[in-house]
């Protein structure tokens, strides 16, 4: 990961910004989810979600897998590369429930470092929200058939979760 310079968010990138740690910290609320255009985008290793209901299920599953998700860091990246976007360097401790471990009874929990990217629309919406883990870029359809295999199992796993997890987070 190369070193990214910081700077300190403004006021109203503040606010965005507690309300979407708030989806990380397992606490989805109508709320954060004001922030994001009807046809967001959310993309990350695991799944890419297409349109805002089934970002909400993605986030909205995740206190069914996890007991605990507790924010180490976060800074905002000074990013003159990304206009009208808020990139974050975001160290996340997720704690699994223990039946849902997928790793050994050793290690209940996993440490993420991600470099967030929120781009918005001209409405000054989310139109785009990236999670890279440990900053490296997820793989797309442009990166050739293995890419393309990826894209369809995240684009796949996204749909499962959005038939099976509430959009609505006080169903949480």
């Amino acid at each position: 990961m190369s070193h990214l310079s910081t700077r300190k968010a403004s006021e109203k990138e503040q606010k965005i910004i507690d309300d979407i740690l708030c989806l990380y910290q397992l606490k989805p609320s109508e709320q954060a989810y004001s922030h994001y255009a009807q046809n967001a985008v959310f993309h990350d290793p695991v799944s890419i979600a297409q349109g805002l209901d089934s970002i909400k299920s993605q986030f909205n599953g995740m206190p069914k897998i996890f007991s605990e998700s507790n924010t180490q860091k976060c800074e905002v990246l000074d990013e003159p590369s990304q206009p009208n976007s808020i990139v974050l360097n975001l160290t996340q401790q997720y704690v699994f429930k223990s039946s849902l471990n997928p790793f050994s009874s050793k290690e209940p929990d996993k440490v993420v470092n991600s470099k967030i990217s929120l781009k918005f629309n001209h409405e000054g919406l989310i139109e785009k929200h990236d999670e890279e883990w440990d900053h490296e870029p997820n793989p797309t359809g442009e990166d050739g058939f293995i890419g393309k295999m990826k894209e369809w199992r995240k684009k796949t796993s996204a749909k499962v979760v959005e038939k099976t997890v509430s959009s609505d987070p006080s169903k949480v």
